[in-house]
């Protein structure tokens, strides 16, 4: 019994989330342009946001720009995906052209061999 708890609690949206946010930490601090330039939202949180704008089925960025402070947008960014702080779209953008798409990969293998575990999908093979 303790095995289906630990397998759901795997596939719920909070330990997906979890996961994703743990991969999401190994990613390196892209190189920062300029001497001195100091970066103020780290990449995770950027990445983290993005994750929020497809879960909270934003049509762009800027229309989760545009929402972001109101408060059960803010409330859910903050207390679901941990974000500490939620960075412009323009901000995102050029953060998130930094990462090397490689870097995500991680992410999706974990996501998808935990679906296969837990066989919520079946014969899906990520290469």
């Amino acid at each position: 019994m303790s095995i289906k708890l630990i397998e759901k609690r795997n596939l719920s949206a909070r330990g997906l989330l979890a996961k994703a946010r743990a991969r999401f930490k190994a990613i390196a601090e892209p190189a920062v342009g300029g001497q001195g330039k100091e970066r103020e939202i780290s990449i995770m949180d950027c990445c983290m946001s993005a994750l929020a704008i497809f879960k909270l089925k934003f049509p762009s960025l800027l229309q989760c720009d545009i929402h972001k402070t109101q408060e059960p947008i803010k409330t859910n960014i903050k207390n679901l995906f941990k974000v500490e702080r939620v960075p412009c779209d323009a901000y995102m953008r050029e953060r998130l052209d930094l990462v090397n798409p490689r870097d995500l990969r991680p992410i999706f293998k974990d996501i998808f061999a935990g679906l296969q575990k837990g066989k919520s999908a079946r014969k899906i093979h990520v290469y």
